[in-house]
C-alpha cells in the first residue's frame, strides 16, 4: 500500500446531512490491515465524538486538504463485516430505493451486531488423570457420589460440556466440579460453541426419484445457465409438478462447480419444510436465516456462511443479503408473494435485488411459481426472463377438480351456515375415509366486525379508522393494526340497543362451527394468533403430517408450498374477500390465492377435490382459477391493465403523509402535488411521462391515531421517465423536509392501503 492512502467511510448515523463519504487518514499501524467493508472507530464532528463507521473506499487522493483530515482510531474487527464484492450492491440499493447508505449497509451486517451479540462460550470438562483412575474414584466415593460419577463418565468419554456432564451425573452441582478441579483431576476449558437452530436429527437421503421429462428439461436448460454463470429464469410449474426436486438438482450442479446457492421462501411457515428437504439431501452444508431464530442463532448461522462452512442458505426475504462468497445460484420460490417486498426502509424488492446481485456476481436466478406475478410473466413474454413451463404433476396425477359454490343460492335454500352443503358433506367424507382437509379463510379472529342492527353503529378502533375484530377466546375486540383492545359491548354505545352483535367470519368462528357440526373432527388452527411463538409453525405442520389432526384451518399461510399426501379436500371460505380490496391487483391476488390453496389437494395417491365458496362465482378470476387456467387469466387481466394503464404498463410512485393534525397533512399533500406540477423544473420528459398525479385520502384513513393521505404518481414505465421522476420526487422532499409530520415515499409500492 502507498504511504498516503485514505479510507472513505460511511458513519453509522441515518441522517440526510450525514449521508456521504468522509475521508480519514489511515495510520501506519493499520496500513497493512485495513480492507474494504471493515468496521472502524473514528473521531467525528466538532467535538470529535468517537463513532462507528464502515470503510467503503480506499483512495489515493481526496479533495479535502490533508490538514483537515482526521485519523482512524481503531479497527473494530479483524475481518470485513461486509464482503468487498457486495459494496457495489449497497451503492445500487441507495440509488434504486432512495435510502440512506447506512440503511443499505445494515442489511448486510451480522444479525445482533448492534445488540453486541457474540459467539457463545461453553465450558468443556476434560479428565486430567493419567493412571489409577479407579483409586481416585474410590477416594471420593464416600465423600461425594457426584464426584465419583463425573470421573467414571469422563473415563469413558472425555471432553463433555459441563452442563451436559452435570445432567449425565444425576444433577451434579458446580461444587463437585470445582473440588475435582482443585485436586487437579479435571480441567475446565472454555470453547466457542455453535447455536444450532435445527435441532431435529437428519439422516442424509440420496435422491432416487425418477424425474419427469419436464423436470429433466428444466434442469438441463437452467443447468446450461449455471455452466455459463449467467441467466434469469422463470420456472412456471403447476402445483405438484416437482419444482422442489428441480431446485435440489440445480443446487447440486452449482456445488459441483465449486459455487454456492441461496434459496428463498416467502413465509416462515414454509422454511421448516424447505430446510428439511435440503438438509436431507445436503446435510450440514445448509444454513438457515429467518427472523424467528434467536439473534444468537442467526449470528452463528451468519458466521458459518461467512466462513464458507455452509454452502447453501435457506431463508426468508433477508437471506438475499447472506455473506456468501462465490455465489452461483439464487432460487426464489413462490416468487409471486408480496412478502418479498420490504415495507420499511430500505423498501427493497427482493426479486429486483436478486437480479442485480446475480448480475454483479455472475450467478443464475430462478423464480419459481405456479402463479407468477403478472409483471414477471410479462417480462418473460418480453424475453427478459427465460420461461420454462412444467404443465403436469408428478406421475401425470390430475390437478384437483374445483367446484365453485354460489353462496347466494345456499341462502335461498335456507342454508345460513358458514358451510355450503357440498363443503359440509365433503368434510364428513374426509373423516369417514381417514383422510385430511385444509380450510382457508383469508382473515383471522372470530368475526370481521361488531355492529348494531338498530342504528348501524360499528365498533371502531379509537386510534385507527377501521373496525375492530372480535376474538371469542377472551371476548375482546382487537385492532389488528395497532393492537388496541376493547371489551365486547353488551349494549350499543350509540343507541343503547341490545341488538348489537358480531358479523362476518374469522378463523376462530370457523373452528367453532366445525366443532359444532362435526364434533369428532380434530382441528388445528394456523394463523397469526396461533403462530406467534418460536417454532410454532413447525410444531403445527409436523403434528398435521403425523395425522394428529384431521383438518388444518388457517389464513394465507396454509395456501402455499405445503405438501401433505393425505389431503384430499381443500375448502375456500369467502373466496371473493380479496376481490373487494381497493387495489388494482385484487383480481390477480384472488386468482393466485385460490390456485395456490387448490394445489394442496390430491398430492398423494388419492385424487383431490376443491370447494370454493363465493358470492361472485361469475368473476373471471374465480372462473379461471377453477379451471387451473393461468394463461387464460393472464391474457384477460393484461388487457385490462393495458387499457387502464396499470403496471406493468406504468410505474407508480406513492408519497404517504401521516400525522395527528388532519388539516396539516392535507395541506402538505396538496403542497407536494402542486410542487410536482408547477415547480419541478418542468421539462419535456416530465410532461411526456405523466399519466396521472393526484392527492387522495389513503384507503385506511387513520392508523394509530394518525391520519393518512397520499400523493399518487403514475408515469410511463420507460427508464428515462422513472429516472426523471425519481429525481423530481427527491428534490420535492427536500422542500418539505422540515415539516412536523411524517412523509414516506415508496418508489415501488406493493400496496396502496
Amino acid at each position: 500500500m502507498s504511504e498516503k492512502l485514505y479510507a472513505g467511510i460511511i458513519i453509522d448515523q441515518a441522517h440526510p446531512a450525514l449521508d456521504k463519504i468522509y475521508h480519514y487518514i489511515i495510520p501506519k499501524n493499520l496500513m497493512g490491515e485495513i480492507r474494504l467493508g471493515m468496521r472502524v472507530l473514528v473521531p467525528f464532528g466538532t467535538g470529535n465524538k468517537t463513532i462507528e463507521g464502515y470503510v467503503m473506499s480506499l483512495d489515493k487522493e481526496t479533495q479535502v486538504p490533508y490538514s483537515r483530515l482526521k485519523v482512524i482510531k481503531k479497527l473494530m474487527d479483524t475481518f470485513p463485516l461486509i464482503l468487498p464484492g457486495l459494496i457495489p450492491l449497497i451503492w445500487w440499493m441507495k440509488k434504486e430505493y432512495h435510502c440512506f447508505t447506512i440503511e443499505a449497509i445494515r442489511c448486510f451486517l451480522p444479525p445482533g451486531l448492534r445488540s453486541n451479540i457474540g459467539s457463545k462460550v461453553e465450558k468443556i470438562v476434560f479428565l486430567n488423570v493419567e493412571k489409577d483412575i479407579n483409586k481416585k474414584i474410590a477416594a471420593v466415593e464416600a465423600r461425594s457420589r457426584y464426584m465419583a460419577e463425573i470421573l467414571r463418565i469422563l473415563d469413558q468419554e472425555d471432553g463433555i460440556p459441563l452442563a451436559e456432564l452435570a445432567d449425565m451425573a444425576g444433577g451434579a452441582p458446580l461444587s463437585s466440579f470445582k473440588n475435582l478441579e482443585k485436586r487437579g483431576w479435571i480441567l475446565l476449558s472454555e470453547q466457542k460453541v455453535y447455536r444450532n437452530p435445527w435441532e431435529q436429527p437428519i439422516s442424509l437421503v440420496e435422491s432416487n426419484i425418477e424425474l419427469t421429462s419436464e423436470q429433466k428439461m428444466a434442469i438441463h436448460t437452467i443447468g446450461q445457465g449455471i455452466s455459463r454463470s449467467q441467466g434469469n429464469f422463470l420456472l412456471h410449474g403447476v402445483t405438484g409438478s416437482g419444482k422442489t426436486e428441480v431446485y435440489m438438482h440445480l443446487v447440486g450442479k452449482t456445488l459441483r462447480k465449486q459455487k454456492r446457492a441461496i434459496i428463498l421462501v416467502p413465509e416462515i411457515s414454509l422454511t421448516p419444510q424447505t430446510v428439511e428437504h435440503f438438509k436431507r439431501r445436503f446435510g450440514e452444508e445448509v444454513a438457515i436465516l429467518h427472523s424467528r431464530l434467536s439473534l444468537g442463532e442467526r449470528f452463528d448461522e451468519w458466521r458459518r456462511i461467512y466462513n464458507s462452512e455452509a454452502n447453501i442458505v435457506v431463508g426468508a426475504r433477508s437471506a438475499i443479503f447472506a455473506p456468501i462468497k462465490n455465489l452461483g445460484l439464487v432460487i426464489i420460490d413462490e416468487a409471486h408473494e408480496d412478502s418479498y417486498k420490504s415495507e420499511s426502509s430500505p423498501r427493497y424488492n427482493t426479486i429486483d435485488l436478486a437480479v442485480q446481485r446475480c448480475k454483479e456476481q455472475k450467478a443464475v436466478l430462478v423464480l419459481g411459481s405456479a402463479t407468477p406475478s403478472l409483471n414477471d410473466f410479462y417480462l418473460s413474454e418480453q424475453r427478459q426472463y427465460t420461461r420454462i413451463s412444467m404443465n403436469y404433476r408428478i406421475d401425470k396425477k390430475p390437478l384437483p377438480k374445483v367446484e365453485v359454490v354460489d353462496m347466494r343460492l345456499e341462502i335461498k335454500k335456507g342454508n345460513r351456515s358458514i358451510f355450503s352443503k357440498r363443503l359440509y358433506d365433503g368434510l364428513r367424507e374426509v373423516l369417514f375415509n381417514r383422510d385430511q382437509a385444509i380450510i382457508l379463510l383469508n382473515r383471522r379472529g372470530y368475526a370481521q366486525f361488531v355492529s348494531c342492527r338498530s342504528c348501524g353503529y360499528v365498533v371502531k378502533c379509537n386510534n385507527c379508522d377501521i373496525s375492530l375484530t372480535y376474538h371469542s377466546k377472551n371476548r375482546i375486540l382487537k385492532c389488528h393494526y395497532c393492537g388496541n383492545t376493547k371489551p365486547y359491548p353488551r349494549v350499543c354505545p350509540e343507541c343503547e340497543s341490545l341488538y348489537i352483535k358480531n358479523f362476518g367470519i374469522g378463523t376462530q368462528r370457523v373452528e367453532q362451527e366445525i366443532n359444532k357440526l362435526i364434533p369428532s373432527a380434530r382441528i388445528v388452527r394456523m394463523d397469526m394468533d396461533t403462530t406467534s411463538t418460536k417454532g410454532s409453525h413447525q410444531k403445527i405442520l409436523a403434528a398435521f403430517r403425523r395425522k394428529e389432526y384431521d383438518i388444518l384451518l388457517g389464513t394465507q399461510m396454509v395456501a402455499k408450498g405445503l405438501d401433505f399426501p393425505d389431503v384430499t379436500l381443500v375448502g375456500v371460505i369467502a373466496a371473493d374477500t380479496s376481490l373487494n380490496l381497493p387495489d388494482y391487483r385484487s383480481s390477480e391476488k384472488t386468482f393466485q390465492l385460490i390456485t395456490q390453496v387448490a394445489g394442496r389437494a390430491g398430492r398423494g395417491q388419492k385424487e383431490g377435490r376443491v370447494i370454493v365458496q363465493t358470492y361472485q362465482p361469475e368473476h373471471y378470476a374465480i372462473q379461471y382459477a377453477s379451471g387451473h387456467d393461468y394463461k387464460g387469466f393472464y391474457d384477460e387481466e393484461i388487457q385490462i391493465r393495458e387499457q387502464f394503464m396499470y403496471p406493468p404498463f406504468c410505474h407508480i410512485i406513492r408519497i404517504l403523509i401521516t400525522g395527528e393534525n388532519e388539516r396539516a397533512i392535507i395541506d402538505t399533500a396538496i403542497g407536494i402535488e402542486k410542487w410536482l406540477r408547477h415547480n419541478s423544473n418542468i421539462d419535456a420528459i416530465i410532461k411526456a411521462g405523466l399519466i396521472e398525479l393526484g392527492t387522495y385520502p389513503a384507503p385506511l384513513e387513520r392508523i394509530k391515531n394518525k391520519y393518512r393521505w397520499h400523493v399518487l404518481i403514475r408515469i410511463r414505465n420507460e427508464g428515462i421517465f422513472r429516472e426523471r421522476y425519481h429525481e423530481a420526487v427527491d428534490q420535492c422532499l427536500k422542500e418539505f423536509q422540515n415539516i412536523s409530520h411524517t412523509i414516506m415515499v415508496d418508489f415501488y409500492p406493493n400496496s396502496l392501503l
